[in-house]
């Protein structure tokens, strides 16, 4: 019964020191929070906050890649409904301005398959290799070239983006399931007709998939909107004196 008091006086003791130590860094830690947060999103000449931002936009793209295929594992997701296709398309049509360092040029360029690299290796650890991902894999690259040929601008207009966007995303869809069924029939030895019929209602319940499209192009352009100060123009009027002769 002591030895029980003696812990719960411990631990109230031990709340009231961190409490404590709180607020006397509570000022510390609220600045330290406003200056990183400052550094990521906002403080800078223009062009490097939005290649900040951008930089942010390419590494959320990437951790959604790699969570969706967990989710998946884990249950949460079902099969054919992703966010792998949506975020490779959607991040590889946008023209990309990372500003001059070569790592994050070289990130960009290879975006596709450096963050595909991570469905690589949860499949492999998860499941082992299997014949069908030489399809797979190699189905996603494809999705990430499709994005690839539009070069959008984040600076355009919110509806020509996502219609855009939402277009090659469901012909890279189509395209990826097409490839697959492909595959499956080569790998398996099954009519390539019977492998495409059946494979209609995965592909319309993989065009679900497009939902994922409009937040990800609002998360782009809000990316964008970037503060830039302008100088005004501003008119200075003359006095005009008036003399009067006597």
């Amino acid at each position: 019964m002591l030895e029980e008091i003696i812990f719960a006086l411990g631990v109230f003791a031990s709340g009231l020191s961190a409490l404590y130590l709180i607020s006397i860094l509570r000022a510390q830690i609220l600045h330290g929070w406003k200056k990183v947060a400052a550094k990521l999103w906002g403080v800078g000449a223009p062009e490097r906050v939005l290649a900040r931002r951008i930089k942010l936009f390419i590494l959320f793209g990437m951790l959604l890649i790699a969570l969706s295929k967990l989710l998946y594992l884990g249950g949460v997701t079902f099969p054919n409904f992703e966010l792998i296709i949506p975020t490779l398309v959607v991040v590889g049509c946008f023209s990309l301005p990372v500003g001059s360092r070569g790592s994050w040029r070289f990130l960009t360029r290879y975006l596709g398959v450096i963050a595909l690299a991570s469905v690589f290796f949860i499949d492999i650890g998860f499941w082992g290799f299997r014949s069908i991902y030489v399809f797979t894999w190699s189905g996603f690259i494809i999705c990430w070239l499709f994005g690839l040929r539009n070069k959008l601008s984040m600076f355009g207009r919110f509806a020509s983006l996502l219609y855009r966007a939402t277009l090659t995303t469901a012909v890279a869809i189509i395209a990826f399931d097409i490839y697959t069924a492909f595959g499956w029939a080569i790998l398996t030895g099954a009519e390539l007709m019977a492998v495409f019929i059946a494979q209609v209602p995965f592909t319309l319940y993989h065009l679900s998939s497009l939902v994922f499209v409009p937040p990800l192009v609002g998360l782009a352009k809000a990316m964008a909107k970037v503060k830039v100060q302008v100088p005004v123009a501003v008119s200075v009027k003359r006095g005009v004196g008036v003399r009067e002769s006597a």
